[in-house]
């Protein structure tokens, strides 16, 4: 019987080790995947060419240019996304499903395709594009206009998933305790919420920094870092394009980092 035992115990110690290297080579082999290009920046740059590309007027340009679309087009996706995601939570009503579909299509359709519905509203020869004094194609308006429609689901599916989340009995003693609805949401909702909240601000403004496909089809010009590294590429080939890519490298870090440091906070009693 203990023959049996041992025997059962060492089968089962080989198949959780096979299990672990199988996962362990499948891992090992995405993680290279992912980061071989990163790494390999550093065998084929050439110093001369990265300080007299980086140092261009456009890449300063466009760098700045995506910094402050993205972040007014996250913002203004908070100021109207962070509400409707709570509502999409806490009420049921006909065609609730529906309404989740939509929101959902921005992020499944080609951007491309994402930008040609814009233009088809906000084109210069559409009733608004020609009733209105604004530019709306060919500037900054319809880069925060194309990264806000391509971004919108990911602030808003993240802050319903951080609601739903919220056990609701919460708000139902704070509004017992005689707290009116306003205050319920922005005393205990919105805290309860925050790190998935939080987790929506920084997803939505990485995807509208590195928005391209819509914003090519409404605003190609002024460039954003992505049509600047495009363009870069087309005119000048990979060195001439690195500089702004290696930006976009750091910046990812950056915002990763404080993210991360967000995270670590929320755990901590008294946030």
């Amino acid at each position: 019987m203990k023959q049996k035992d041992t025997s059962s115990d060492i089968s089962s110690t080989k198949k959780r080790r096979a299990f672990g290297i199988v996962f362990l080579l499948l891992s090992g082999a995405l993680v290279v995947y992912i980061a071989y290009p990163i790494a390999n920046i550093i065998t084929i740059v050439e110093p001369r060419t990265f300080m007299e590309s980086i140092t261009r007027p456009q890449i300063g340009g466009a760098f700045l240019l995506s910094l402050g679309t993205a972040t007014i087009s996250t913002l203004l996706l908070a100021a109207f996304g962070i509400p409707f995601a709570y509502c999409m939570a806490r009420y049921n009503f006909p065609g609730k499903f529906l309404i989740k579909v939509l929101i959902i299509i921005p992020l499944v359709i080609p951007p491309l395709a994402s930008g040609t519905l814009l233009l088809g509203i906000f084109g210069a020869y559409t009733p608004l594009g020609r009733s209105l004094p604004v530019e709306f194609t060919q500037s900054p308006i319809g880069v925060i206009i194309a990264q806000t429609y391509v971004s919108s689901p990911f602030m808003i599916l993240l802050a319903l998933a951080a609601f739903e989340s919220v056990d609701e009995s919460y708000e139902k003693v704070a509004r017992i305790l005689g707290k009116g609805r306003m205050e319920t949401f922005l005393r205990v909702s919105l805290p309860l919420a925050k790190r998935g909240i939080i987790a929506g601000f920084i997803m939505t403004w990485v995807r509208s920094v590195g928005e391209l496909g819509a914003t090519m089809m409404m605003a190609y010009n002024p460039h954003t870092v992505s049509i600047q590294i495009f363009e870069d590429n087309a005119v000048g080939g990979f060195q001439n394009a690195l500089p702004l890519i290696v930006l976009v490298i750091i910046l990812s870090a950056l915002v990763l980092a404080v993210f991360s440091i967000v995270k670590k906070e929320g755990l901590k009693p008294g946030w």
